[in-house]
């Protein structure tokens, strides 16, 4: 598909939104290698992805953010990062504190 934007002379405002989110995914989903991220890392940048939590954020500075989110999460939801670390799972529960979670850290956090 971003291969066919490259031609089309207009793209409908949804296309560009798909187009900017793969964009956007690729970008935050790039590891440094030899530092895997643990299971919570990648289930919050993938909730957070998912739930449009970041479609307002550029993609140049989305790793910062992403970066600015975990941290945020350790230090304030530590409890609910060792849970998702061990049960490996999110229950409906998690759901509801993940997006508690991303709605504090976009109105407190700066990235």
């Amino acid at each position: 598909l971003a291969a066919f934007a490259q031609f089309a002379s207009d793209l409908d405002e949804a296309t560009r939104k798909q187009l900017e989110r793969g964009r956007l995914v690729t970008e935050l989903m790039k590891q440094p290698q030899y530092e895997p991220l643990q299971v919570w890392e990648m289930a919050l940048t993938l909730f957070a992805v998912n739930n449009s939590y970041f479609d307002d954020i550029d993609t140049k500075k989305a790793l910062a953010a992403e970066r600015a989110l975990r941290a945020y999460c350790k230090d304030k939801y530590a409890a609910l990062i060792e849970r998702i670390e061990s049960t490996k799972d999110l229950s409906k529960e998690d759901e509801v504190t993940l997006h508690e979670a991303v709605k504090d850290f976009k109105k407190n956090g700066t990235y």
